[in-house]
């Protein structure tokens, strides 16, 4: 699993740690007391090997039933017999002939076993010889520019969160209260803000670097898939070497995405239970999905207190570290969707993984229409609002000194059901972004200062703010939205230009 997905994104290899020795706990104490039980050491290890098989393949089983359906749990009853049955077989005491069919059965699934071992790790060494560090070395710091008091930057990725007209017009969702609301606490709120790209690795490696991606998809071309150029941008960005030179502590949150977990920040804050998007695929394989679900801690349960964590430790997350960036990417209210406009847990279903909330949400699209996404977008919206505004107000009460604070969708949602295929309704609403900036007061400027307009984009975002607080000038970019389909996020179509789009089908694959 580990090499399959490190082809495309790169995982950090010490995300294997846990889960191998975990895996290798398990099957020592299963084996040791089946051992002792059976009085023997091959019996009990033919027992703990079918264990094993049905252990790690009831996600794959389960996953091809589809999100959709109950029939998984008839197939965790069917699992539970076959492993009764299998146990009962070992454990009767055999004859002689039998003992020495099942050293030879002993023989073949040891052959067996070591293949699949040998081919593992050849294919791992090779993914880990041609995997580039992820993280760069931290730049010298600049004891000039530490000298100076910097205000505290947070920036803030709502994904998938909408402009006020495309949540009016195709959501029937009112946020002009919270758009009040920020006014008056000054921040400044625009009215015509659009992404530059539609995903969020896309997007969040333009903001960071404040740069387009023009030259990184030439490089790849318009037919590759691979993501860890992306990731690497958004993990090693220009934003944290400006600012680490000058003193900031680096502070983030964990998404649960590989790409938007800064691995390299100073202080990382998580939930107790927060799992590494490897280790949520690797959990969603194998029968710990349905046994954290009885134990109320399904994958949905993990997303929802992800997201209030992170809100609610927000405004904590600065103190004593002045200055400090914090960083953090919410997914919300991108799906799945987990709270209504209160804040309880809508219709999804509790048991499915993040990515079975957003299969079921698009084959109830395609059955019921979309407006069973309008039902599901809205309130989420509207309880995080209630989140965003609570964790604002206490960031302004807590800074010793006016903060920046930065709340910006990375691109906006997507109620079409095909994500591989360019429409209409995307062109209106995958770049509306939301997009609110708090500017303090920034003193003696060395320059004239550029000032935020209401048809900014996310590149020309720190261009403004860094030009305008620091000792340096960015001049702004043009400001362009650029639409791609998931399965050839390289392969740029001009937004302003919806006629040049070609009829295109893809491979359904996974927005990041």
């Amino acid at each position: 699993m580990f090499v399959h997905n490190s082809t495309t994104d790169p995982i950090d290899p010490g995300e294997l740690l846990l889960p191998i020795a975990l895996a290798l706990a398990m099957t020592a104490v299963l084996w040791t007391i089946l051992g002792l039980l059976l009085r023997s050491a091959t019996r009990a290890a033919m027992v703990v090997s079918l264990f094993l098989m049905l252990f790690f393949s009831y996600g794959h089983i389960a996953g091809a039933f589809g999100p959709f359906s109950p029939a998984w749990t008839d197939l965790l009853v069917f699992w539970v017999l076959l492993m009764v049955a299998g146990t009962w077989l070992a454990a009767r005491r055999s004859r002689p002939a039998a003992r020495g069919s099942r050293s030879g059965t002993t023989v073949l699934l040891n052959s067996v076993a070591a293949a699949i071992v040998i081919v593992n790790l050849a294919t791992g060494m090779q993914a880990f010889m041609h995997r580039p560090p992820r993280n760069e070395s931290v730049p010298t710091r600049d004891a000039a520019a530490m000298g100076k008091d910097y205000p505290d930057i947070y920036y803030i990725i709502t994904d998938s969160y909408a402009r006020s007209d495309v949540l009016k017009s195709h959501y029937q969702t009112d946020n002009t209260g919270f758009l009040n609301d920020l006014s008056q606490m000054g921040f400044f709120v625009a009215d015509r803000a659009r992404s530059n790209y539609v995903q969020t690795y896309l997007s969040l490696a333009s903001s960071l670097n404040f740069t387009y991606l023009d030259s990184l998809a030439a490089a790849l071309g318009p037919e590759s898939d691979d993501h860890g150029p992306l990731i690497r941008m958004i993990q090693n960005n220009r934003l944290l070497r400006f600012l680490r030179r000058r003193g900031y502590t680096i502070v983030s949150f964990a998404s649960g995405y590989t790409g938007t977990d800064l691995a390299g920040a100073d202080v990382h804050f998580a939930p107790r239970w927060s799992l590494s998007e490897f280790q949520s695929i690797m959990v969603n394989t194998t029968m710990l999905r349905d046994v954290l679900y009885m134990l109320h801690r399904s994958p949905v349960d993990l997303h929802r207190d992800r997201v209030l964590y992170t809100l609610r430790n927000l405004p904590n997350a600065g103190l004593g570290r002045h200055p400090v960036f914090v960083f953090a990417h919410i997914l919300s209210p991108h799906p799945p969707f987990v709270f209504d406009a209160r804040g309880e847990r809508p219709g999804v279903p509790a048991s499915f993984t993040s990515d079975q909330a957003q299969a079921w949400l698009t084959q109830m699209i395609l059955t019921k229409g979309p407006g069973l996404y309008d039902k599901y977008y809205g309130p989420q919206v509207l309880y995080l609002n209630t989140l965003l505004e609570a964790a604002v107000r206490r960031i302004l009460a807590q800074s010793p000194r006016p903060p920046i604070i930065v709340i910006q969708g990375d691109h906006g949602p997507g109620s079409v059901p095909d994500w591989d295929r360019l429409t209409h309704n995307q062109v209106l609403e995958q770049p509306a972004i939301f997009d609110a900036v708090y500017l303090p007061p920034s003193g003696e400027r060395p320059q004239p200062s550029v000032e935020l307009y209401d048809s900014i984009s996310p590149v020309n975002t720190f261009r403004i703010v860094l030009s305008r607080f620091f000792d340096t000038t960015l001049a702004l970019l043009p400001d362009r939205s650029y639409f791609s389909i998931l399965s050839r996020p390289y392969q740029f179509y001009d937004a302003d230009r919806p006629e040049s789009y070609p009829v295109i089908g893809g491979t359904g694959k996974k927005e990041q």
